[in-house]
């Protein structure tokens, strides 16, 4: 965890030292061109995740794998980090966006295929109709790297306006679990109170879990500035998986999502 979290921090470092160059290369000043108020801007970003699961059918139960399965799957998760943006140009048209993210791509699998059977179960006499209920979620966490390319309709001092912003992001595992929760309902032998619930649950590794998740996003974004040092920034995307959680039950994370950030413009001159 803590060589995931160095890389990802030097990374961030290296992309802000790169954009401190590029803008001062660019639109500075010089003899061809005339000095022109430029910077970066940093801040905070964070939001939901609209999680969507597509897997084949495999077993939750593994002693009863044709009764109990699960497939597919949905939940809302949290995401939340570091954003910079680094302007390309004076007008505020184009610009390289950094990112480095806690993503949690956390859900429930469906159960299907007989998740629930009723039995007639039997004890001292007393008979109560016996039960067996499944439920499957998953731990799914990643330190995302995002590096992408957006581009603002409307020019101005500082980002303003609609934009459409899309790029690659690296996920690194940072944790994968499956959550089994079996519920078994019989007859408790009691004809005053005929039937007892016993309640397991079990959290297990997913040990074939890819350490590497690669993907593409794409999203709408919409800066309004507070003033041409603050700007809050609303986005709407979609993250769609290159790579999979797992082979074996073709598993992949994907889904909508939604963010606000806010960045402060760092300006160099």
């Amino acid at each position: 965890m803590r060589i995931k979290l160095v890389i990802a921090v030097a990374a961030l470092f290296l992309i802000l030292g790169a954009g401190k160059a590029l803008a001062q290369g660019d639109i500075g000043g010089g003899v061809l061109g005339p000095q022109t108020e430029t910077g970066f801007l940093i801040g905070p970003v964070g939001g939901i995740n609209i999680v969507a699961y597509n897997s084949n059918a495999f077993p939750i139960i593994n002693s009863e794998p044709s009764c109990f399965t699960a497939q597919n799957g949905s939940g809302i998760a949290p995401w939340g980090g570091i954003t910079a943006e680094f302007p390309l140009g004076a007008l505020m048209h184009n610009f390289l966006i950094a990112e480095v993210l806690y993503d949690s791509r956390s859900a429930s699998f469906t159960a299907d295929n007989g998740s629930i059977v009723t039995r007639p179960t039997k004890l001292n006499g007393v008979e109560a109709p016996g039960t067996v209920t499944t439920k499957l979620t998953a731990d799914l966490n990643y330190l995302l790297i995002n590096l992408a390319y957006k581009y603002n309709f409307t020019e101005g001092p500082s980002p303003v306006g609609p934009g459409l912003q899309v790029g690659p992001s690296v996920g690194l595992k940072m944790g994968a679990k499956l959550n089994k929760t079996v519920t078994v309902t019989a007859s408790s032998g009691n004809a005053n109170a005929p039937t007892a619930s016993q309640t397991v649950t079990e959290s297990t590794d997913v040990t074939d879990a890819q350490s590497v998740r690669l993907g593409l996003r794409a999203q709408f974004t919409y800066d309004i500035p507070f003033s041409q040092s603050w700007i809050a920034t609303p986005t709407v995307g979609y993250d769609f998986p290159v790579t999979k959680v797992d082979n074996s039950r073709s598993w992949r994370a994907q889904g909508a999502y939604a963010g606000l950030a806010f960045r402060y413009f760092w300006k160099l001159f």
